[in-house]
């Protein structure tokens, strides 16, 4: 059922933001009926993690530039509870409190669309100090692990993921789950896009965190859903998982003993709404259709992520072009730019130097380590620059084959990239708005339905990259949006001009930038 992409392709175009549809919708949002943020079981008891653990401290723009790991670093550290928590502090924990007259709001780590926190967290985990070999949900708000099986399921779980070996040898695998309704509750069936996204997001964190801690990571989408999702206990036809995450590839030598494969069993949790929930087929008929069945369908499935064949990009229509220049920056640590982490409402319309911008460009070439994009990305990165320092305002194409910038139109001004964010004025006023697009049809015909999970979750990813760099190095401010789609796709016409024409080319996040106001 994977491989016939037409489900990927239908829900695209039925869930894509139009100006009629967004206008007409007769949707509302039912506030006493919003869900809560946090999962919690009724029946099992939650366990307190501890709070005086380590501090990813390593320089941010180290993190994002580095491509492997340090084996000085990794040779020192303790593979214990402490550390688990601080990978899960730093990749979705509670960072702050911010007090309003109507009553408080918890900042997270990582941020997601909407501030509706859908993705959950998981462990599989072996025998470590402080923590018994078991599956465990993780619970931001109390900040504490509830154990949903004891002993080691690292060789079921490695199994399910096509007999992967890096599942084997890590001590602990984190897995990153989404509850379709606490998302779905605003942005209804369009918010199967926003499992991936969000939890692209807290990856980026992840990632960064364990390699501050000299710890080698794998993200892995390649899996037997049903297998996992049954393993951690999931309510079907409500949440499922969306990414595995090994951590700490290499530091458990002994091999994990065979494990009979776990009964059914879903324990019950606190209701998410005080009343029904509003179920949306559209997201399960696309999730189903590009679900994997079995750990041959999913060596099949990985096996052939290298196949994709990106054209070159077209050199017509191009009206000039630009190298950018990085150049080192001061930068703060990473758990400083975590704990900082804010969603700008307001741009000054001050330009950024092209040094700043060329820092967040270069920071799109460094690759990420996973079973689906090693040196090549499935997101095309365009760009509007309004207002920066020696640079013509104009949209623009980086290449990341050369470094280059290249201007395709220079008739684009601020009201276009707020037009294309959904006429938000945020978006004319940043200095420069970011458009990740995938060229579906190309992606989904080799990779089948999965391949929407695929290029979805790696611009969540690429938005967590964003953030690190732009806070940290650039001293500016950024928000993200879900934009509205161009429709015209030809070189040097529409609102943005691609490289090449193809109409399943959406952008599937947008991102601003601008001087602090």
């Amino acid at each position: 059922m994977n491989e016939d992409s037409k489900y990927a392709l239908k829900y695209h175009e039925e869930t894509k933001h139009s100006e009629f549809n967004i206008r007409s919708s007769s949707h509302y949002l039912d506030w006493d009926n919003k869900p809560k943020a946090f999962k919690f079981y009724s029946k099992i008891p939650s366990t307190a993690l501890p709070v005086d653990f380590p501090t990813p401290d390593q320089n941010v723009v180290t993190m994002i530039d580095t491509v492997q790991v340090s084996s000085s670093v990794s040779a020192n550290i303790d593979i214990d509870i402490k550390l688990l928590s601080s990978l899960l502090f730093f990749s979705s924990g509670i960072t702050r409190q911010i007090k309003f007259p109507h009553g408080k709001y918890l900042m997270r780590a990582a941020p997601a669309t909407g501030a509706l926190y859908p993705i959950e967290v998981y462990i599989v985990s072996k025998n470590i100090n402080g923590l018994q070999a078991g599956i465990y949900h993780f619970c931001p708000g109390q900040f504490t692990v509830t154990i949903l099986r004891e002993g080691d399921y690292r060789l079921l779980l490695a199994e399910a993921a096509g007999d992967n070996d890096q599942i084997k040898n890590s001590p602990f695998t984190i897995i990153l789950t989404s509850i379709a309704w606490r998302n779905a509750w605003k942005y209804q069936a369009r918010s199967y896009r926003h499992w991936f996204w969000d939890s692209g997001v807290i990856a980026a964190n992840l990632i960064a965190t364990a390699m501050s801690f000299g710890l080698d990571t794998k993200l892995i989408l390649g899996f037997v859903d049903k297998v996992v999702n049954n393993m951690l206990c999931l309510d079907e036809g409500k949440e499922a998982s969306v990414v595995l995450a090994p951590i700490g590839i290499g530091c458990s030598q002994e091999k994990p003993k065979k494990t009979e494969y776990p009964s059914r069993f879903v324990p019950d949790i606190v209701p998410l709404s005080k009343n029904k929930e509003i179920e949306y087929p559209q997201i399960w008929e696309l999730h189903n259709a590009s679900s994997l069945n079995s750990s041959e369908e999913v060596r099949k499935w990985t096996d052939s992520v290298p196949m994709i064949q990106f054209q070159e990009p077209e050199k017509a229509g191009i009206m000039e072009s630009k190298q950018i220049e990085p150049r080192p920056a001061i930068s703060q640590s990473l758990s400083n730019v975590i704990l900082l982490r804010g969603s700008t409402r307001k741009f000054s319309r001050q330009p950024i130097a092209f040094e700043q911008l060329s820092n967040i460009l270069y920071s799109l070439t460094r690759r990420i380590n996973s079973d689906f994009i090693d040196k090549k990305s499935m997101i095309d990165i365009y760009f509007i620059a309004n207002e920066v320092s020696n640079l013509q305002s104009g949209a623009y194409f980086f290449n990341r084959r050369d470094n280059s910038i290249n201007l395709l139109n220079s008739n684009v001004n601020r009201n276009t990239s707020g037009y294309l964010c959904l006429e938000q004025p945020l978006f004319s006023d940043a200095s420069v708005v970011f458009y990740m697009m995938a060229n579906l049809k190309l992606i989904l015909k080799t990779l089948g339905n999965r391949g929407y999970r695929l290029c979805q979750f790696e611009s969540g990813i690429i938005a967590g990259r964003w953030r690190f760099r732009i806070r940290s190095a650039s001293g500016s401010n950024c928000s993200a949006s879900m934009p509205s789609p161009t429709r015209r796709r030809t070189s040097c016409s529409g609102s943005i001009p691609g490289s090449r024409s193809c109409s399943a080319r959406e952008s599937s996040r947008a991102a601003g930038t601008s001087s602090a106001s």
